[in-house]
């Protein structure tokens, strides 16, 4: 089984770069957004760029993998906001929030094994 999924993520490593610099950089530009306090500024326009160019990085990155590999990565953008909050907004880090990424972590790397090529 591991074998296996060391062989997708290999086989993938591009697409799967990508894809979490896509989840981190909208992760970003929604914490951009939060900052600006809901008016047109320098962080809702930065924000809008980057969330931008988090898109545009998705796109991409399904040019290199398998979109039933890479999709569910995008979940990573979950982790990258508890943290952003954390380092940037003082929120705190819950007992809940640890197992939701430990549980979104092993999720998406059985999800990455599940590529038969």
């Amino acid at each position: 089984m591991f074998k296996k999924i060391i062989h997708s993520m290999i086989k993938n490593r591009l697409g799967i770069a990508l894809i979490i610099s896509a989840a981190f950089v909208t992760a970003c530009g929604q914490l951009l957004w939060k900052c600006s306090q809901y008016f047109l500024d320098i962080y809702f326009l930065t924000g809008f760029i980057l969330y931008f160019c988090g898109a545009a990085l998705m796109i991409i990155a399904f040019k290199f993998g398998d979109l039933s590999i890479l999709h569910p990565l995008l979940s990573f953008g979950y982790i990258f906001s508890i943290f952003l909050g954390g380092i940037f907004l003082g929120e705190s880090l819950t007992g809940i929030q640890i197992t939701g990424i430990a549980v979104i972590i092993l999720g998406a790397t059985l999800i990455g094994g599940g590529d038969d090529d």
